[in-house]
């Protein structure tokens, strides 16, 4: 996301309305159990934020799924997406909610209140999830599954983004929110207590785990703004890798520059994991673990958005966003970078989930 840019795009989004209306279409014989679906946030203040969904098999794109299954708008800002069983939880940041739908048609059958600034949602097992929620002060909420409920809530840092387990174990990337930190949360699972925090780079947002089990952290980088929204501090991005057991940092790989006005914010690996992809300003960037050293190199050039990498087949998905006005799109590629297709998706496509 370009710094600049971001602050000028919210002041724009704010400015503008309008709704779009999906033709209606009917669900294929198996639903929509099976797929790719793209997040797509939507302009900021419209509550024009959608789901898409992606048939690998016969290459039909549905755009809108919630507009059309449920005769309503799914809200403001849709954040990210997670798959349990035959259900979709999909968190909508500034409507302050998660909406649960059944994947047979899309069709709500819950939502999730009592949210302040959601971001994503881990599931552990069909009965219990972790939530990260906060700008500032920040909680991950322990959700009953089949309830569609907050059980309790566990403090953490500020801006609490990506989960993910280790063992008994949850870790969560606090990315600062709407100011600074550079922790992670760990969480006992079986007791839904805080275990210890640990250090990493300033405002981590995303993680992974290699082959080895290595914890691979996204840090995007600490900025402080002026008063005139000129940037007073800023520091390099890195990837941070932990050991998952003890926290102990065991590699730092800077991956930006101060002064390329670019926050990194999406990691993930091959299916083996033995490559690790992220993006940066110059595109989709590689991390080949089968080879000697992590110096990054360009995979696949352009400016995107979001993305995700297919575990079923190692595709790379990756999401374009012209503008917070028009429609998206979802390019995909080959493990080798090179372009199989594209399809128009919603606006602001920002991440992918895989069922």
């Amino acid at each position: 996301m370009k710094k600049i840019a971001f602050l000028s795009s919210v002041i724009f989004l704010l400015t503008f309305s309008g709704c779009i209306k999906p033709p209606i279409v009917n669900p294929p014989d198996d639903g929509y159990r099976h797929g790719i679906f793209v997040v797509n946030e939507g302009a900021m203040g419209n509550s024009n934020g959608s789901v898409s969904h992606f048939d690998p098999d016969s290459l039909k794109i549905t755009n809108y799924l919630f507009n059309q299954a449920n005769g309503r708008p799914l809200g403001d800002v849709v954040q990210s997406m997670t798959i349990s069983g035959n259900q979709g939880f999909i968190v909508v940041n500034n409507s302050q909610k998660v909406e649960v739908v059944d994947l047979k048609d899309f069709s709500s059958i819950g939502t999730i209140d009592g949210l302040t600034y959601p971001r994503h949602l881990l599931v552990i097992d069909s009965t219990k999830g972790y939530l990260s929620d906060g700008n500032f002060e920040g909680f991950v909420h322990v959700i009953d599954l089949q309830g569609f409920t907050i059980k309790s809530s566990i403090p953490c840092g500020k801006g609490p983004e990506r989960i993910v387990q280790y063992g008994d174990n949850i870790m969560v990337a606090n990315s600062g929110g709407f100011d600074n930190d550079s922790t992670i949360t760990v969480i006992d699972t079986s007791k839904d207590q805080l275990v210890t925090t640990w250090p990493t780079g300033y405002n981590p947002v995303d993680m992974v785990f290699d082959a080895q089990n290595r914890l691979w952290v996204m840090c995007k980088g600490k900025t402080i703004w002026n008063a005139d929204w000129t940037l007073g501090v800023e520091t390099e991005s890195e990837i941070i890798i932990h050991d998952p057991t003890t926290g102990a940092i065991l590699e730092r790989i800077t991956i930006g520059m101060v002064g390329d006005y670019y926050w990194p914010n999406r990691i993930g690996s091959n299916p083996l994991g033995t490559r690790i992809y992220f993006i940066e300003a110059a595109g989709i960037m590689e991390i080949d673990l089968t080879r000697t050293g992590t110096d990054p190199t360009l995979l696949i050039p352009g400016s995107f958005y979001g993305f995700g990498v297919n575990p079923a087949d190692g595709h790379i998905i990756t999401l374009v966003c012209p503008s917070f006005t028009t429609s998206g799109l979802m390019v995909r590629y080959s493990p080798q970078g090179g372009e199989i297709d594209s399809y128009e998706v919603g606006i602001g496509p920002n991440g992918v989930a895989f069922n």
